[in-house]
């Protein structure tokens, strides 16, 4: 089955994220252990009017609609920890209980790096590899369902059964990047 780069653009024009939080560690793919306060507060930019996305890729806490996570987990993703979250749009005042932060329990080094362009030079191939076009060896996934890109840890891969699951949820915004289309 192919894998997938999942990401979401969500509808144009959108309200991106103008503050989160600053605890770091998200992008790892490791258990988060420490305690973390909850709920975590994020706050919408007013300056992009439009409606709250699906998904938000955060500097630091990554963001996800409840219906989003029911895809994942009525799908069979369980590599996933959450944690409550409020989402505040100042255009309107309300405050958005319906999203929860989210950390991807998993990296796997799957990038076929004979198969896919590489952008410029890099010291490692690990963690912050610059892809023009990212292949994905589906050998080396294992199978797994979800998971980042151990690298490029800012890449979420997801296997097919993941992009159909959200496709008939009918979640708007999402793009799936297949082989030798994702860059970043």
């Amino acid at each position: 089955m192919p894998y997938y780069v999942m990401v979401c653009e969500g509808k144009h024009p959108i309200m991106p994220i103008r503050k989160g939080p600053r605890k770091g560690g998200w992008r790892l793919g490791r258990l988060i252990t420490d305690p973390v306060a909850q709920p975590l507060v994020y706050e919408l930019d007013s300056n992009y009017p439009g409606s709250p996305k699906a998904m938000y890729s955060a500097e630091s806490a990554p963001l996800m609609h409840d219906s989003v996570r029911m895809a994942l987990t009525s799908a069979g993703v369980s590599n996933i920890q959450y944690f409550d979250a409020v989402l505040k749009d100042p255009a309107s005042g309300k405050e958005l209980l319906d999203y929860k932060a989210f950390n991807i329990v998993g990296l796997v080094a799957c990038a076929d790096m004979g198969a896919s362009e590489v952008m410029g030079t890099s010291d490692s191939a690990m963690g912050d590899a610059d892809f023009h076009a990212l292949v994905i060896d589906e050998t080396k996934a294992g199978g797994q369902l979800l998971f980042r890109l151990a690298e490029n840890i800012s890449a979420i891969v997801v296997h097919d059964r993941i992009k159909q699951a959200i496709e008939a949820a009918g979640i708007p915004g999402f793009v799936f990047y297949g082989p030798g289309e994702w860059s970043g």
